[in-house]
């Protein structure tokens, strides 16, 4: 597996590179600006960038859609509609492969109505929904307790040793957030 990720200029969003070794097929998540540091890392690495995962649709984590990498892939999000190429709506449950990888979409709405976590062995891409030691910010009590239940219901019960990669902040696992995140303890 090849991973790198991140950090744009837009709101310090994370963005990233997931890649298989044997295929060099890669997918990048979420593209909050068109950066050029991405761009490169691909051509050097020699990866084929064949999939765009949206989180959620919110500019820090979009912005990037109008340029040259996200025509280069098919852009998956819970809408469908994002992007100028090729777009797929996705939902909980389904499945999106890299090379020999196989992720699955989870829904953790609550940030947004349409947030969308995605996990692969061994890690996961919260998006905006799970931070390390905090939750996306939320528009009522409501959507807070539904972002809440999502998480402890499809994140929390993954093992302890997968990573958690955020939309902003640094990276946790689920066995530290499960312990001492102050949401769900």
């Amino acid at each position: 597996m090849i991973f790198r990720e991140f950090l744009l200029h837009v709101n310090e969003a994370n963005s990233f590179v997931l890649a298989c070794a044997d295929t060099r097929e890669a997918i990048l998540v979420d593209v909050g600006d068109e950066d050029p540091r991405i761009t490169d890392y691909l051509d050097e690495h020699r990866l084929n960038l064949t999939t765009v995962f949206i989180t959620h649709d919110h500019f820090d984590h979009t912005g990037g859609l109008g340029g040259e990498l996200a025509r280069r892939a098919t852009v998956l999000s819970s809408r469908g509609a994002a992007g100028n190429g090729h777009r797929r709506k996705v939902g909980h449950g389904d499945t999106v492969r890299v090379g020999r990888f196989e992720g699955t979409v989870l829904a953790t709405p609550g940030h947004t109505p349409d947030s969308l976590s995605l996990v692969f062995p061994g890690l996961v891409f919260t998006g905006d929904a799970l931070f390390a030691g905090s939750v996306g910010g939320t528009s009522s009590p409501e959507n807070a307790r539904q972002e809440i239940e999502a998480i402890r219901k499809h994140i929390l019960v993954l093992p302890d040793d997968y990573e958690i990669h955020t939309g902003h902040g640094p990276s946790s696992t689920v066995g530290i957030e499960r312990r001492y995140n102050p949401f769900f303890i």
